[in-house]
Parts: C-alpha cells; structure tokens; sequence
C-alpha cells in the first residue's frame, strides 16, 4: 500500500513524498516541514482510522472462522489434509491483507504524532533470531520502543512497523521482523514466510532507505547459522548497496579475551574512572575493530579443517564491503542504570560514541530506493513456493562451491590471499569514510576461486524475474 499522507494539495503532496531528508546536527537541519494538519485534515484522519479498524476486525474475525474450519477438517479422517492446506494458504494470504491495513492506520497515526517533522529513515532489520537486532533498533533511537527477549523465550513475531524520533526535526519509520531460527537451517516454509514478510514490509515503506542484517559475534557461527546468513544475503542481493552488516555483542567479556583486543586495552585502561570528563580518549575506530575481528578469523578458520566456513564468511564479508554498524548495545541492568542516570562512565562514553558513529556511518550509506522499481517484488504470492525452492537451491549450490575451497590448500591459499586483500581494503576505505568499493568486487573472485563459472554474483532479484 502506498505511504499516507496528510490531505493536502498535490503541490503539498509532492513537496512530502520527496521530503525524505538525511541526518544533520540540528543547528543546520533543512527548513522544509510537513504542513501542520487543519481540524477537517484530523476529522479525515478520525474517519479514516476509523474505516481502517472496522476492516481489520472483520478479517480478525474471518482467520478465527477460518481457525476453526481448519482444525476441524484435520480432526476428521483422511481426505482432508488438501482442505485444510487451502485454508491455511488462504489464511497466510488474509494476514499479509490484515497487516496491509493495519500499516495504513499506523501512517495515518504517524502523520499526527510527528507533525512539523521530516522522515529522516524507512528501516527494514532482519537477521537470525537472537542477534540483537531489536537491541540494536533501540540503540539508534536511544528509547527502549523494540521488545527484546533474553533466555529462551522467542523474540520479535511477525514484521512490526513502528516509529521513533532521532532528533527534535526528524523521525524514523522501521520494520523489526522476526528472525529466523538460529539451530536449524531455513526450511522452504520458512523462506516463504520470510519472502512474504520481507516482500510486505518493503511494499508498506513505499521507499526503503537501508535493510539492516545483524550478526551477533559472541556465539559460534554454526552451518546453520551461516547458511541463513547467506539466505538473506541472496533474499536481499538487488538491495546491496543499501545493505549494512550490524555486528552485535562484540562488546562482551568473552569476546574482549578471544580478539577484540582494542577494545580490551580501552576498557582496562578507563573503565575506573568516576567521571565521564576525565576519559580523555576516544574507544577503538570502525577500522581498528575490523583489522581485528579480520585477522581473527584469518587465525581460526583458514585451515583445512574449517576452509568452508572461511569462504562462507569471507562471501558474507564482501557482500556489505565497508557497510558495518558496530552497534554497543546496553544489557537490561544498563539499560535500568541508564534511565536512572546511573550509568558507569566508561559505558556510558562506549554507548554515545559508538551510537554517534552509528549514525554518522548509516547517513553516509543512506540509500533511496522505490518499492516498485524492485524486481523481486513483482511475483505475486502465488509463485512464492517455486521462488524459494529456487532460492534455496541456488544457497545450496554456492554453499557447495564454497565449501569445496577448504579441501583444496591451493584454493585454501587463494581464499586467504583475497580475504587479506578484502580486509586492507575495507579497512582503509573505513578510514576514509568510503562505503562502497565499485572498482572491484571480491565476491566475485571468491567464486573464480570456488569454481563458480558466472563471473557475476546471482541476485535474488535475478531469480524472481
């Protein structure tokens, strides 16, 4: 559906869909602001919302008639199962429209809640579940609006569009999805599910800005972990240049002791300090962490044994060049410290310095793209089964391919002298605050190397078409 706007003009109409502004310190913020809603604008908008909720109940209603079909045609005997596969399909199908109205009701709602502001991000966060990536929303807009889960219980359900303000003049719009499953590799099921939910948030933005991975550092990279990671990056190839990697808990203990060095020598040397004034120097670059991380992972996979996940890392690495968020997220005793203003100094200086560079990096990579242009949103969801078996079996073939550099040390020895190369490179455009290396793509040597024959790294959108 497309984004909602206040009644208005077509001048004042064209003036919003294009007022999509970037990040700037408030004193030089531009002076282009929605027009303030007159009482018939918010008697359209009552109306309006109230339409919407009626249509939305009738469909509640309906997926509970359809609920109950459903089970009963399964606890018949046989003969049903067909049946009840139509219902649900029917009932996947009924969501996605529920959710579709719901979107415009919550537009027509942040029209009023941000009068006189400009939109400053559209925000789509994906990922594997349990890496962060309602933490790192939070963080951005420095609220706890995202709910975050801890132990066992299941986080983010469903894609949820909300809304948060960044600064006195802008405000973001964001979709956190559900993540996928962390132990198991991607079932065909799942991908639709996650076509379908990546496919509807996108279409409810109108214009996407950036799509957001996270990738939590503190726990073992499994198979199955990486073979979702590279699901989204081939779900989300037509989008890469918009796309940043979030790297999350690279600030734990563990992970201080196993390679992040930099940040350990930091912590020690300013964590006693009692006053925020007294930390006179700034906590370890972009850069500095990804040598680190970079060199780690050159010490631990490149070898024989793990030569598979070394490709497999180096692809997913290349895929998003310099595009990487270290995102410091507070844990639930900081965040409690916090709101009572009684942060430790140290993590308080970690917290606004790395949020800062967060947003600094993001404005800089900030992309614009319209939903229609987008290839892979042109299937409707009755070719969404032969989409992802498509998808899947192009993951799988190039999991092979990478796999296979690890049993070979002359390939092996290649992988690594691209990997380094790849980590000079994207060190030193960090550096040089450069995003995006269009001079050469390293992804695609990676695939020379594996055996891959297209010189050209697929894209989802490639298969969709």
């Amino acid at each position: 559906p497309p984004a909602v706007t206040a009644p208005s003009s077509e001048e004042s109409k064209n003036e919003l869909e294009g007022n999509f502004v970037s990040i700037q310190p408030e004193s030089s913020c531009p002076a282009i602001i929605p027009p303030s809603p007159t009482e018939s604008m918010k008697k359209a908008y009552e109306e309006r919302r109230r339409i919407l909720e009626q249509k939305a109940e009738a469909i509640r209603k309906e997926l509970d008639n359809l609920e109950l079909e459903m089970r009963a045609k399964l606890n018949k005997k046989s003969g049903n199962r067909k049946e009840a596969a139509v219902i649900v399909r029917l009932r996947d199908k009924l969501e996605v429209e529920l959710q579709s109205i719901q979107y415009i009701r919550d537009q027509t709602v942040l029209a009023e809640r941000h009068e006189g502001k400009s939109l400053a991000y559209n925000l789509l966060v994906v990922g594997v579940t349990g890496t962060g990536k309602s933490s790192s929303l939070n963080t951005l807009l420095d609220k706890q609006l995202c709910k975050v889960s801890g132990g066992q219980a299941q986080g983010t359900r469903g894609c949820n569009m909300q809304d948060g303000s960044i600064s006195g003049d802008h405000f973001v719009s964001f979709i956190d999805t559900q993540g996928l499953g962390a132990d198991t590799t991607i079932t065909d099921e799942e991908l639709i599910s996650q076509i379908m939910m990546s496919a509807e948030s996108v279409n409810k933005m109108g214009i996407i800005n950036n799509v957001l991975i996270s990738f939590d550092l503190a726990n073992r990279q499994t198979p199955a972990v990486m073979a979702n990671q590279l699901t989204l990056m081939e779900l989300f190839g037509e989008l890469r240049s918009s796309c940043f990697l979030i790297f999350t808990k690279w600030n734990t203990n563990s992970v201080q002791s196993e390679w992040n060095t930099p940040l350990k020598k930091w912590v020690r040397k300013w964590r006693r300090k009692r006053r925020i004034e007294d930390i006179t120097e700034d906590p370890p670059s972009y850069p500095e962490m990804y040598k680190a991380y970079c060199d780690y992972i050159v010490s631990s996979l490149a070898n024989q044994e793990d030569g598979g996940s070394f490709s497999k890392m180096g692809t997913f690495l290349a895929f998003f060049e310099a595009r990487v968020l270290w995102m410091f997220n507070l844990d639930g005793i900081q965040i409690e410290d916090k709101q009572d203003d009684d942060l430790e100094p140290y993590v308080e200086r970690l917290y606004t310095f790395y949020r800062n560079l967060a947003l600094e990096t993001l404005h800089r990579g900030r992309g614009q793209h319209h939903v229609e242009d987008l290839t892979f949103l042109k299937s409707n969801e009755d070719t969404l089964a032969s989409v992802a078996q498509e998808l899947v079996s192009e993951r799988n073939r190039k999991i092979d391919y990478l796999e296979s550099i690890g049993r070979k040390s002359s390939s092996l020895a290649k992988m690594q002298d691209v990997f380094r190369h790849m980590a000079e490179d994207n060190t030193e455009r960090m550096k040089q605050k450069i995003l995006t290396n269009s001079e050469k793509s390293y992804m695609d040597e990676i695939a020379v190397i594996a055996g891959v024959q297209e010189q050209k790294s697929k894209k989802i959108g490639c298969v969709m078409s």
